[in-house]
């Protein structure tokens, strides 16, 4: 225990610092600015990639726990694909209702990625990992295509869309476009923080956890909504992005163990830490043509998703 409080409170230190130094790093290179103008206008971008990558990395870990399976990650099972698609729907059925109701857009997101969770609970719960990664992988496609399809019979949300399937969507933070995603990442994360004993009692197997008493149908229910809240409200912040909810729960079990008391927070802080991190550099590294953070997230997590794909697991 005093170990994984240990891991928090150095993985939030950490998380600090990573915010100070991205809020002096832009496309006009390095510094605040004068009376700090450039890091007030890179706030709402790092606030951000902080809240939607701590949404990420808790709704992983819930993943992982849930479907038992070490591959699940809201970006590779098609939850993200899901909630950009529900934003297409309708950005291309319903622009001027989208725009002129703030609240229309992340509701979309909501429902997409509520809609993909339930298929991926129907058709690839149960039988080996493999059959989860390949449902997930299967329905992601489908909703990208159906997003590309709608972005091209909608010109007006063309470049929106294409952005947000790039996950390029930090460059567009602001105060007002920010503010509801991120209070929603937080009051998922807090909620999916309350699945912990749940979650544990799950490990032990069905039979051990419903004789524990545990309500796997509503541990379930609750699971697959708040995962959907979560990835649907990150999705509003940057767009789809893969592999922070794939690394930070493994990250996290590495630090503090299996128990997701310890796991689950610490996983959002880590998941916060990689895509602010993902983000700093790919502004930092070539500050005229900056790499968009899914980009970063790509070159590392790809070949750790490999390395994850081949090691045994239980």
């Amino acid at each position: 225990m005093r170990l994984g409080r240990g891991a928090l409170v150095g993985s939030t230190a950490l998380l600090g610092l990573l915010a100070g130094g991205a809020l002096a790093v832009g496309t006009a290179g390095w510094g605040l600015g004068e009376g700090g103008a450039l890091a007030l206008l890179r706030f709402p971008r790092v606030l951000a990639a902080v809240a939607a990558g701590a949404a990420l990395g808790i709704g992983g870990a819930t993943q992982q726990g849930l479907f038992r399976n070490p591959l699940a990650d809201p970006g590779l099972t098609g939850v993200f694909g899901g909630a950009l698609l529900g934003m297409a729907l309708l950005l291309g059925l319903a622009p001027t209702f989208a725009w002129a109701h703030a609240w229309s857009l992340p509701a979309a997101a909501f429902a997409g990625a509520l809609g993909v969770s339930g298929l991926l609970v129907l058709l690839g719960r149960d039988g080996p990992p493999a059959r989860l990664l390949l449902t997930g992988l299967g329905l992601n496609a489908f909703a990208a295509a159906g997003t590309l399809l709608i972005a091209n019979l909608a010109p007006e949300s063309r470049e929106l869309l294409l952005n947000g399937s790039f996950g390029d969507w930090l460059g567009m933070a602001s105060p007002e476009l920010i503010a509801r995603p991120a209070l929603l990442c937080l009051l998922a994360g807090g909620l999916l923080l309350t699945l912990a004993r749940p979650l544990d009692l799950l490990a032990l197997g069905e039979a051990a956890a419903q004789t524990a008493g545990c309500d796997l149908r509503r541990l379930r229910r609750r699971a697959i909504i708040l995962t959907a809240l979560a990835a649907a409200a990150a999705t509003c912040l940057v767009g789809q992005m893969a592999f922070v909810g794939l690394l930070a729960p493994h990250l996290a079990r590495a630090l503090v163990g299996p128990r997701h008391a310890l796991v689950l927070p610490l996983a959002a802080t880590l998941g916060a830490i990689l895509l602010l991190t993902a983000d700093t550099v790919g502004r930092a590294a070539l500050p005229g043509t900056p790499l968009s953070a899914a980009a970063v997230m790509a070159l590392i997590g790809a070949p750790l998703f490999v390395w994850i794909a081949r090691r045994p697991h239980g």
